[in-house]
């Protein structure tokens, strides 16, 4: 697939334009014809949602290392298991 940074600048860092992501999408396709995946910015489900509704695929990776750093070992996967249970269900819906 194509990775699609939808947002300048460093990951995790600030808040993502739902609706230029869904404008340059289909220019993004006129030029590849693969699955076109989107990353940066996505930091919760509704996100997650609004992305899925208009990409492929959707990335999630700062937010789940901000989710999980400095958490005892025994809560890491409980919290990831949570936070990916409330992803799916809005990927569903």
């Amino acid at each position: 697939y194509v990775y699609y940074v939808s947002l300048k600048g460093v990951t995790g860092s600030g808040a993502l334009d739902t609706t230029a992501v869904e404008a340059i999408l289909p220019v993004i396709r006129r030029h590849v014809h693969i699955p076109v995946g989107v990353g940066f910015g996505i930091r919760d489900a509704a996100t997650a949602q609004a992305i899925g509704r208009v990409a492929d695929a959707v990335v999630i990776g700062s937010r789940i290392i901000q989710l999980l750093d400095d958490q005892p070992h025994e809560k890491v996967v409980p919290l990831a298991i949570d936070f990916l249970r409330g992803v799916r269900k809005a990927l569903d819906t």
